[in-house]
């Protein structure tokens, strides 16, 4: 077969394409493999930031679960033992504040951006945990607000929380504040966004966490309206996952 001179150079045209092609998926391979490498090192926000900017500017999955994973490094929360302890509170009934007090991560934006990687990354288990720490993050604010807790927002725990879900139910029960409904917006948008492809179906991220958020859909507690997630409110999601989590 001949080939004239405008067909080699298609020839060589497409060629040149398709390994760039292949250079360039095996160098975002390479990136992510580097910035895991890096984040299994990191201990704070500084180096957690530092291996992230490995990544930047990728949106495959596999990118935002790292961004996921680096967002409660910054935070320095969640180490192994506090988070088996807190989800062992869950299982037997001692309470999801616990939980909350564990995944505060003492600052909103973080919290925020970390939540919305943790949701791209397409895993149940990451989306749940970033949606139950932005819920956390924005009750710890609460308490701080409020009075719960003192020294700054970090030292908001589960006891200062659980403070802080009583007052803003308190609140709730008269004319709320604009910073109680924005509170509990944002508790009840960060879950709504989450919640059936975490726990609906037969992938449930946590049985214990969806357990704790179907109750309160399920079973709101007396004078809080019943809830829809896919028609109510944000702030009336909210209302009855606070409701629900005050006493479970």
């Amino acid at each position: 077969m001949q080939f004239n001179k405008s067909t080699a150079l298609v020839f060589a045209l497409s060629l040149s394409a398709l390994l760039t092609g292949c250079e360039a998926e095996q160098t975002e391979k390479d990136m992510i493999a580097e910035a895991q490498f890096c984040l299994d090192d990191a201990r704070d926000a500084t180096s957690a930031n530092a291996c992230m900017s490995k990544i930047s500017g990728l949106t495959s999955p596999q990118a935002y679960s790292l961004r996921c994973a680096a967002g409660f490094i910054a935070a320095e929360v969640t180490s192994p033992e506090k988070l088996s302890t807190a989800l062992n509170a869950i299982g037997k009934g001692d309470g999801t504040t616990a939980l909350l007090g564990t995944l505060n991560f003492g600052d909103l934006t973080l919290a925020s951006s970390t939540a919305s990687s943790c949701a791209l990354s397409g895993q149940t288990g990451l989306s749940l945990l970033g949606a139950m720490a932005k819920s956390a993050t924005a009750l710890s604010n609460a308490a701080l607000d409020l009075g719960s807790c003192s020294g700054g927002i970090q030292t908001c725990d589960a006891t200062a929380i659980q403070g802080a879900i009583t007052d803003l139910l308190t609140d709730l029960s008269g004319t709320p504040t604009a910073e109680t409904i924005a509170t509990v917006e944002a508790v009840g948008s960060s879950i709504q966004t989450v919640y059936q492809s975490t726990c609906g179906g037969n992938a449930a991220a946590n049985e214990d966490i969806c357990n704790s958020i179907s109750s309160a859909i399920q079973n709101p507690p007396p004078g809080v309206p019943a809830i829809d997630l896919s028609t109510s409110s944000s702030e009336d999601i909210g209302h009855a996952l606070i409701a629900w989590w005050k006493n479970h």
